[in-house]
């Protein structure tokens, strides 16, 4: 044997993300100078830098090399003991290889998350939500699922009602929503609502989302049931007052073998018609717009510093109703945070910056409806600036849609 190591610890206590540092004594049994050539082996080389990693010693003496571990944070990191091995090969004779061993014992970290895969949904009284949970941590997470409604409005069933998850996987999970009560008004009720998975001893996963529960009756229906009872009226009036006049004189006279007067009779709306009116492929335009209607895009953005929260708003004008088709969400410098969409108070949709590049767009089942005096509003928190020169995050949120009178 030309050498012998040994570590300085022989069982080494560390968490997944930190870094722990070691001494390994290199002592060199020849009476010649020789050079060794330090290489880490194991589960855990990929973690392991040696200080320096080639070292030369005279005959009868030793060094000191810094072993430094840094486990990553991830899910591959199993918790538990891991062998920590060093082979040291002689530089004149390679096959006499000797090893230094000690014991890791890799500490166990949790990190439970829910990706809610319909923020919003709107119906009259059920939907399904689906939801991901997923286990970012090195030890299974076994989950019981809760629904949290402070309206006192929901109710749901869970399927599966708890989940176990192993580290670095994921599990989809289905909730069957219903309201507690019928939206017989006319117009939207909006329901926030958060979803829990919890492990006694272990940190609590929340995710939030919305129910937009639409009313039983359609909208504007007593507007189109009066316009309805207007029409076939308009046509009663118009059938006594012209039409059957006109067709009773011309058959008396008729039967009195005169020949009888056409006159021509319109309905009320309708244009006489003239030489000009009877010519061919002449046609009357009809604007089926709605009144008041007009596009609508808007951009709210947010300018903050590092660790700094901002909001911008868009209040709706008095007399109007925003109903909002598409939502993109625009991370153009990749900043990462917590963001959300409020109406009011109310979270309709919530995003991490992180899991968002560019322009993303929230695809909707049906439009986001805003009342008058409504306060659409896009917040947002800077937990790392993507483009560091400016020291800035700069998230913005564009919305499109209609703005009509009520």
């Amino acid at each position: 044997m030309v050498a012998q190591a040994q570590f300085s610890a022989t069982d080494v206590q560390i968490q997944p993300g930190e870094v722990e540092t070691l001494s390994l004594t290199l002592f060199n049994l020849d009476d010649h100078t020789e050079t060794f050539t330090l290489v880490p082996s194991g589960l855990v080389a990929g973690w392991v830098r040696l200080s320096p990693p080639v070292v030369t010693l005279f005959g009868g003496s030793h060094e000191v090399i810094t072993v430094t571990l840094r486990p990553p944070l991830l899910a591959s990191t199993a918790a538990g003991p891991a062998p920590l091995t060093v082979r040291i090969i002689p530089q004149e004779e390679p096959d006499d290889v000797t090893i230094a061993e000690t014991t890791v014992q890799i500490g166990a970290f949790h990190d439970r998350r829910i990706q809610v895969l319909q923020p919003v949904l709107r119906a009259r009284r059920r939907a399904t939500f689906e939801f991901l949970i997923e286990n970012h941590g090195n030890m299974q997470a076994s989950c019981r699922l809760h629904l949290i409604d402070t309206t006192q409005r929901l109710d749901g069933d869970f399927d599966p009602p708890a989940v176990g998850v192993e580290p670095g996987a994921k599990s989809l999970v289905r909730l069957r929503l219903k309201s507690l009560h019928r939206q017989w008004s006319s117009g939207s009720r909006t329901l926030p609502y958060s979803i829990e998975a919890d492990q006694q001893g272990f940190p609590t996963a929340t995710a939030n989302a919305t129910f937009v529960q639409t009313s039983l009756m359609p909208e504007r229906l007593g507007r189109k049931v009066f316009a309805a009872v207007a029409f076939v009226g308009l046509l009663v009036g118009s059938w006594f007052a012209l039409i059957k006049p006109a067709a009773e004189h011309a058959a008396r006279d008729a039967m009195k073998g005169q020949t009888p007067v056409v006159v021509p009779t319109t309905l009320p709306g309708q244009q006489t018609p003239t030489d000009s009116t009877l010519a061919p492929n002449n046609s009357v335009p009809v604007n089926n717009s709605a009144a008041g209607a007009q596009p609508f895009n808007h951009r709210l953005e947010v300018k903050v510093a590092l660790s700094a929260s901002g909001s911008d708003q868009y209040v709706v004008p008095t007399g109007k109703v925003l109903r909002v088709t598409d939502v993109v969400l625009q991370n153009p410098n990749l900043d990462t945070g917590p963001a959300t969409l409020s109406n009011n108070d109310a979270v309709l949709v919530p995003w991490r910056l992180e899991n968002a590049t560019g322009n993303d767009s929230l695809p909707l089942v049906s439009p986001l409806v805003f009342a008058a005096g409504d306060k659409v509003t896009f917040q947002f928190t800077c937990a790392s600036v993507g483009d560091a020169p400016t020291g800035t995050c700069v998230p913005a949120v564009l919305l499109s849609g209609t703005l009509a009178d009520r």
